[in-house]
C-alpha cells in the first residue's frame, strides 16, 4: 500500500528560474518525459500522489486539482475536462515520469521546440528555462549525455557499472589528462577523485549539445546547481575515441547565474 504523499512545491524556484533534474528527462514515443517532482517544483504547484493517482494543484489553498493523471494510463483531466495523452505517465528508473508539454501547458507555460532545444516560459512572470530535448540513448549525443550523468554523479543506478578506481578521471581524454597532469602534477588523478565536485551537485539541466559532422567531436552546455545555492553554466568539448566519448575540454562560466 502506497501512502498518500503531499509534496509542497518549491515556490522559490520561480524567483530563480531553476529547473533542475537529478534524474534526466527521456524521449518516449516522440514525447519528452520528465520526472514529476522537478517540473511541479518549477511550476510552483502542489502535488498529491496516491497509488499512481497524480493530482496537481495550482496552489496549496486550491480546493480542486488543475491536472489529474494516472500512472500507466493515457486518461487525464485538466480541471474537470477529460484529456487523452499521447504517452502515459510511467515509472522509469524508479521515478514517476510525465509528459512535459502536457503538464507545463496546463499551467500556462509556453512550450516552444527550437531545434535540439525546448524553451519553457511564463511571460507574465518573466520566468524562462531552456532545456535540451533528450536524445536516443544509443545515439552519439545520447552517449554524451551518459558521460555528463557520470560527471555529475546523477547516473541512474540501473545504468551504473563498475567504473574502476578512477571513474571521474577516466572521463577525460588522454590529451586532457596529460594537460591536467602538467598543471597539477602526477598526483592529479587521485586528487581529482578525492575532491570531485559532482558530489556537491543538487541538480543539473542540460541546456544544449551537438555531435559535429563526422561524429568525432561534440559539445554540451549544462546548468548546474550546487548544494550551497549557487548555479553555474559548464561547457564541455568531447572527442570520440575507441573506448567511447571523452571530455576534451571543460570550462566554467566566470560568474554564477
Amino acid at each position: 500500500m502506497v501512502a498518500l504523499l503531499v509534496v509542497g512545491a518549491a515556490v522559490a524556484a520561480h524567483a530563480t528560474g531553476e529547473l533542475l533534474f537529478d534524474v534526466q528527462p527521456v524521449t518516449l514515443e516522440g514525447r519528452t518525459m520528465v520526472p514529476l517532482r522537478p517540473i511541479i517544483d518549477w511550476l510552483g504547484a502542489e502535488l498529491k500522489y496516491d497509488e499512481g493517482h497524480i493530482q496537481v494543484f495550482r496552489s496549496e489553498t486550491a480546493a480542486a486539482p488543475s491536472v489529474e493523471l494516472w500512472l500507466g494510463s493515457t486518461h487525464a483531466k485538466v480541471g474537470e475536462a477529460p484529456y487523452e495523452l499521447d504517452v502515459a505517465p510511467q515509472t522509469i528508473y524508479g521515478r514517476c515520469f510525465v509528459p512535459l508539454r502536457f503538464v507545463a501547458e496546463a499551467f500556462g507555460v509556453w512550450v516552444e521546440a527550437e531545434g535540439r532545444r525546448m524553451k519553457l516560459s511564463l511571460p507574465q512572470e518573466g520566468v524562462e528555462a531552456v532545456m535540451a530535448i533528450p536524445p536516443h540513448p544509443q545515439a552519439h549525443l545520447g552517449k554524451i549525455w551518459r558521460v555528463l550523468e557520470r560527471w555529475y554523479d546523477v547516473l541512474p543506478l540501473e545504468e551504473q557499472d563498475d567504473p574502476g578506481p578512477l571513474p571521474h578521471w577516466n572521463l577525460y581524454s588522454p590529451d586532457e589528462q596529460q594537460e591536467i597532469i602538467s598543471q597539477v602534477g602526477p598526483d592529479a588523478p587521485a586528487m581529482m577523485e578525492k575532491h570531485w565536485g559532482g558530489r556537491e551537485v543538487r541538480g543539473i539541466r542540460i541546456i544544449d549539445g551537438q555531435v559535429e559532422p563526422g561524429a568525432t567531436t561534440g559539445w554540451a552546455e549544462v546548468m548546474v546547481a550546487y548544494l550551497n545555492g549557487t548555479t553555474r553554466t559548464h561547457r564541455f568539448r568531447f572527442v570520440r575515441l575507441a573506448e567511447g566519448w571523452k571530455v576534451d575540454e571543460f570550462t566554467v562560466e566566470d560568474q554564477p547565474q
